[in-house]
């Protein structure tokens, strides 16, 4: 019984280990297959193409429209016919009852002119297309922002699970030592504890950051739109030294390259289009319209005849309803709100530009000093265990303090980590909120 338990957990431990794929990507591999699976960006695609169907419904508005109508009609035969007499010709019997009236008519209407606010209208659409593609592009941006962010965070987990695999096992030989120690009567039993709880805790540390990792892992698969037991294997990151000083020239750069900015610009464009478009309402329209009727008894024939007749009228219409003067006044009034509404957005927008750019290029500062700091930090650590190490072999440095040298090292190895990958997230932060992730 406790043979075949022991197969079917090897078993599942198997078809678990063995259903994980382990994939290497690098972070413009991982940038890619975000883009090409982000649900954001495929919805910005398809609120494009909505503009499409918009604009092309502007359009048809612009087209004649061709109407047919057919009928048939019974009346009541109780009325007599009448005769009229003409001098010099004699008189002339004029039948009036038609029982069975059957009428047809086609009518094409052309707009000709209703103030130009179909052709504005189209106008703004296409504005408001760039705009959109501007937002995708923006979206784009923020999207590989955050393949960025997940994919050094992960990164520094995975070092991080190294480190600590390497630690537990350097602890583990230190216990291993004491223990030997204890049992020449050298060392106390509390000693050896000592020992086993640092491992322990390293132990513990170490559950908490493969479940971290598993999480972060599970959460890019989501990201990057790929199956979710894969193990994502990040690269280390590439140190970029871009900070500068000249906070006016890459504001400047900034605002000249932002998708955001180049989107409000198609904005304030719509917005003029849709300015000059409420205005038609001041204007009249104007039509030309004509009718084709093929009808029994025709009424324009005369004398009437129980037969289909055909006739035809052209002609141009003007409507023009004067209250809109007074009243069009709230849709333009409305329009020009818009306007200015969006051109103080757009100075928001600048501002926080400004500040996102100045703030990114000091957070990339720091980052890189504490690169330098860290890399000096584990010099230091490394020789205060090395000396640390040799007192205690000798019986002169208390175990507590040779601990403490331990995890000392591990927290200066940690924090060189995590300063490398805070520093390539701050670079391309910079970039992000400069010239754009290429």
């Amino acid at each position: 019984m406790k043979k075949s338990i022991y197969y079917i957990v090897c078993l599942l431990f198997a078809s678990n280990v063995f259903g994980q794929e382990i994939k290497t990507l690098s972070l413009k591999e991982a940038m890619a297959l975000a883009e090409q699976n982000s649900k954001q960006l495929q919805l910005d695609s398809l609120k494009i193409q909505s503009l499409d169907f918009k604009k092309k419904h502007t359009q048809n508005a612009m087209l004649p429209i061709l109407g047919l109508t057919t009928s048939y009609t019974r009346l009541s035969d109780n009325i007599d016919p009448f005769t009229i007499s003409i001098p010099g010709m004699g008189s002339f019997e004029i039948k009036t009852n038609f029982p069975n009236q059957y009428g047809n008519r086609a009518t094409i209407q052309q707009p000709i002119f209703q103030g130009l606010k179909n052709w504005n209208t189209m106008k703004a659409i296409d504005q408001q297309k760039s705009a959109a593609g501007m937002d995708r592009e923006k979206n784009l941006q923020d999207n590989k922002m955050n393949v960025v962010q997940g994919y050094y965070s992960l990164y520094k987990l995975q070092q991080a699970k190294i480190l600590l695999d390497s630690n537990i096992a350097q602890t583990q030989v230190r216990v291993n030592d004491i223990t030997k120690f204890k049992n020449a009567g050298l060392m106390l039993n509390n000693d050896v504890m000592r020992a086993e709880l640092q491992k322990t805790n390293l132990l513990v540390t170490k559950a908490d950051v493969e479940s971290t990792i598993d999480i972060m892992s599970y959460n890019m698969c989501i990201l990057l739109g790929i199956n979710t037991n894969t193990k994502i294997q990040v690269e280390k990151p590439e140190m970029i030294n871009n900070t500068t000083s000249d906070m006016a020239s890459m504001v400047s750069s900034s605002i000249q390259n932002r998708a955001e900015i180049k989107a409000q610009t198609y904005r304030d464009k719509a917005a003029n289009y849709a300015v000059k478009a409420s205005r038609s309402a001041y204007m009249p329209t104007i039509n030309a319209v004509g009718n084709g009727v093929y009808s029994n008894p025709n009424q324009r024939v005369f004398p009437m005849e129980a037969k289909f007749k055909g006739t035809w009228d052209v002609g141009v219409s003007l409507s023009w309803n004067i209250m809109q003067l007074y009243t069009a006044r709230a849709i333009v009034g409305d329009a020009k709100n818009q306007k200015a509404q969006l051109q103080k957005a757009t100075e928001s927008i600048k501002e926080g530009i400004s500040m996102e750019v100045n703030a990114n290029n000091e957070a990339l500062k720091v980052a890189q000093l504490k690169i330098d700091l860290a890399e000096k930090a584990i010099e230091q650590a490394k020789e205060n265990k090395r000396i640390l190490d040799n007192r205690f072999e000798a019986q002169v440095a208390l175990l507590s303090d040779v601990l403490e040298a331990d995890q000392l090292l591990l927290q200066a190895q940690t924090n060189l980590l995590n300063a490398q990958a805070d520093a390539a997230i701050a670079s391309y932060k910079l970039e992000r909120s400069i010239n754009g992730i290429k």
